[in-house]
């Protein structure tokens, strides 16, 4: 099993490098039916490997100068304030046993990973489909904008700290629109969050676990990363439109697959 999951460790980050898609649409999956994991202990481990791989993603963006933080900090702040807070305090508050009724019955798994589900089918369709931004409007005035920066950092923070995610395929646009960031410079930027706020939700939970597997976190991630690196050097060989639109339908069918798992199976 542990050479199993090693190797998907090294495929995950494959796929990362190839389509410049987030680690963990797929690690919490991996960690939850893979490792058998509890949902809480899966998204907590998947925050310290998106955190981990951001870093060395943050790091090679910042030697290019691809980095700008302070235009981002309306959104950096909120952000890192609400992951801390959701993983730290609200995730241990969640009762194992939602709802209770007759033959409906919803545990904490089945509502975390459904709306973990409902989010990669979120990536999958901006994906598959142009990634249009829906409803922003760049021509905005500048308070109106940081104003949304604030909402969006906290917002995004919160799904961090919840489920585990990265959200950098919402994290771009933002910067984009509302820190009036260069491409370049907004992909780079918000890897440089991801890796802050993951690891922070990583630390402000991992009080509520029995335990932390360090070899397994660190050895997953060190495969994660040496996958993007191999995937980064080929993915320019390939049509990136087409990586893209064909892990956009993969990820569809994984959010498939957990839906029916939690509340069909």
């Amino acid at each position: 099993m542990e050479l199993i999951t090693l190797i998907i460790a090294l495929l995950v980050g494959l796929i990362m490098g190839l389509t410049g898609a987030g680690g963990s649409i797929l690690t919490v999956p991996v960690f939850t039916y893979l490792l058998k994991l509890d949902v809480v202990t899966a998204t907590t481990y998947s925050l310290f490997v998106v955190g981990a791989t951001s870093v060395a993603g943050a790091y090679k963006n910042y030697r290019v100068g691809n980095i700008d933080l302070k235009p981002a900090l309306n959104f950096a702040v909120p952000s890192l304030i609400m992951v801390t807070l959701t993983r730290g305090l609200v995730v241990p508050l969640i009762p194992e046993v939602i709802i209770e009724f007759d033959y409906l019955i919803i545990l904490r798994q089945n509502l975390m990973m459904g709306l973990f589900a409902v989010l990669i089918i979120y990536a999958g369709i901006r994906m598959v489909g142009n990634g249009v931004n829906q409803g922003i409007t760049p021509d905005e005035s500048e308070s109106r904008k940081k104003i949304k920066l604030i909402i969006q950092g906290a917002l995004l923070g919160s799904i961090m700290g919840f489920l585990g995610a990265g959200g950098g395929f919402m994290i771009v646009p933002v910067l984009v629109l509302f820190a009036g960031m260069e491409m370049k410079k907004a992909i780079g930027t918000s890897l440089l969050l991801i890796s802050v706020n993951a690891l922070s939700g990583f630390f402000a939970g991992w009080g509520a676990l029995n335990g932390i597997d360090w070899i397994l976190l660190i050895k997953f991630s060190a495969l994660m990363i040496a996958g993007i690196l191999i995937g980064g050097h080929y993915a320019s060989r390939l049509n990136p439109v087409l990586l893209k639109k064909g892990f956009g339908y993969f990820i569809l069918v994984v959010a498939s697959y957990i839906l029916l798992i939690e509340f069909f199976i």
